[in-house]
């Protein structure tokens, strides 16, 4: 290959690409600078217009996405917002382009930009980790601050499956420290969603290899090893089914001390409150049930020299999760830390259990709980999207055909949340769900238009059967439904950087891997 500026220039825009994907929305905007120029003003205009000639169904599909957007000013109020909608989009019209003005990257070239991939996302998980030992009380979202975490966990799942893939498909031929090393990441990746708690990524994740591995072992390789691994895989499965089984009948099931005539004094003489209407139960014990509110109240003002105020409720959870009685005997139980945790607003003490997904699945349960018994969905990010899903509906049956344009989707949104008197009015969010947002945006028309921006292009480059794009698809594909994956300008530079490399140089990933699905 010759090696001239060109060449150079290229690879360092994909590596500065895929560290911005990976960790910084400062990289991937320089990113896009640097595409602009590799359209304008590097490489032959020659080349380039040939690249466009041959592959211009793949492009025009992959451009329509951003036309829409154009076209859905047609019929927008909003027209201030409608243009900076388009500004903020405009990755969905450059990269193609610039992608695409590369004259066909080569193997080399895509095993270095991966490499880069792989590296920016080790750092980041080092940052994470760095991050999450380093407090007392991290804020799982915030561990790498400039990127979404969620966003991260979609790179960290496409990573995974990648470096698996060419591990199990090159194992042959890969020395032992390569190996050592590819498994190393791929399980220090998997350890990093679990320490961190994204959900989001390990959920999908789970799914992939649930639908692919039996597919792989049974189909493809029918022998005594491939079925001694899909009987672990089995295993594993149940032995994951049974802790959910055990951690849901841990939390829900009353204890035993309520099998009793409840206790109606305390150890000081204090009558009990024992609201038993109000059925809201964490770790076993019912919340509301042989607690004393003053005694809790005078305790907290005793022992830290402030009130409890806003906090009561807190307090009274995290008592709750230790014992099923709350009242002075058992406040003097707690510890220093205990205290600590409490002032941070911890109220359950299983969530300070950092390297375990207890913590985040006893929040569900007692999110599943609460709106249950009281219908509260705020603070609830399942139940909110819920609501907000219902709400983008609502939107959907009156703009069925056209959608509400470019524009006014936000204000659109936000009205109607205020018109229903949800629990979500002036919250500014969205349908966290993409294609709620596109139906709402552009109606059943554009809907169409977008289901087809996303399947023709690698049915037309031959991709529709090809592990890696097939395997990016799927997260991709299952993100959006909980998530406004293309809102976000790291979840935008994923899908539209990502497809746009593997379907302009569909040969080239193909050759990585001659095996399909």
């Amino acid at each position: 290959m010759k090696r001239n500026l060109t060449y150079y220039f290229d690879i360092l825009t994909i590596l500065i690409c895929v560290a911005g994907i990976s960790l910084s929305i400062f990289l991937i905007n320089l990113g896009i600078v640097m595409l602009l120029v590799r359209i304008f003003f590097i490489g032959s205009w020659k080349e380039k217009l040939e690249n466009i000639k041959s592959q211009k169904k793949i492009l025009l599909v992959l451009l329509s996405f951003f036309f829409l957007h154009i076209i859905g000013l047609i019929w927008t109020d909003n027209l201030s917002f409608g243009f900076n909608e388009l500004i903020r989009k405009i990755a969905f019209l450059v990269v193609p382009v610039g992608i695409l003005s590369m004259t066909d990257i080569k193997k080399e070239i895509i095993k270095i930009g991966f490499g880069g991939y792989v590296i920016s996302l080790f750092i980041g998980t080092i940052w994470g980790i760095v991050n999450l030992l380093s407090t007392d009380y991290p804020n799982l979202r915030t561990l790498i601050p400039s990127t979404s975490h969620i966003r991260f966990s979609l790179n960290l799942v496409f990573a995974i499956l990648v470096i698996a893939k060419l591990f199990s498909h090159n194992y042959k031929t890969l020395s032992l420290a390569i190996k050592i090393l590819s498994l190393s990441i791929i399980i220090w990746f998997i350890t990093y969603l679990i320490l961190t708690q994204a959900l989001t990524g390990i959920l999908i994740l789970s799914l992939f290899l649930i639908i692919y591995i039996p597919f792989l072992l049974i189909q493809k390789h029918k022998n005594k090893i491939s079925y001694i691994v899909l009987s672990l895989y089995i295993i594993a499965i149940s032995l994951s089914c049974f802790w959910l089984a055990r951690e849901y009948k841990l939390f829900f099931t009353p204890n035993k001390v309520y099998s009793q005539p409840l206790l109606t004094k305390t150890p000081l003489g204090n009558d009990y409150h024992n609201l038993k209407e109000v059925k809201l139960i964490e770790n076993g014990n019912y919340i509301y049930l042989m607690c004393n509110f003053e005694e809790l109240e005078a305790s907290w003002k005793a022992r830290t020299g402030e009130e409890i105020g806003e906090n009561f409720n807190i307090l009274l959870r995290y008592m709750n999760s230790i014992s099923p009685y709350k009242d002075a005997k058992r406040f003097d139980e707690l510890t220093d830390k205990d205290i600590e945790n409490i002032k941070n607003g911890i109220a359950n003490k299983a969530y300070t259990e950092k390297f375990s997904l207890r913590g985040r699945l006893y929040k569900m349960f007692y999110q599943m709980n609460s709106f249950k018994e009281t219908g509260q969905i705020v603070g609830s990010s399942e139940l909110q999207r819920v609501e907000l899903w219902r709400n983008s509906i609502e939107i959907i049956k009156e703009n069925f055909l056209y959608g509400v344009g470019t524009g006014d989707f936000e204000k659109e949104f936000a009205d109607n949340l205020c018109k229903s008197n949800s629990q979500l009015c002036n919250s500014g969010y969205k349908s966290h769900n993409q294609y709620l947002n596109i139906f709402v945006t552009f109606g059943l028309l554009g809907f169409i238009l977008f289901l087809f921006w996303i399947i023709y292009p690698p049915f037309k480059a031959q991709l529709s059967t090809n592990y890696f794009y097939l395997a990016f698809a799927f997260i991709v594909l299952i993100s959006m439904l909980t998530e406004d994956t293309l809102d976000n300008i790291a979840g935008r530079m994923f899908y539209i950087f990502f497809a746009s490399v593997m379907l302009f140089n569909s040969r080239t990933i193909k050759e990585i891997t001659s095996s399909k699905v």
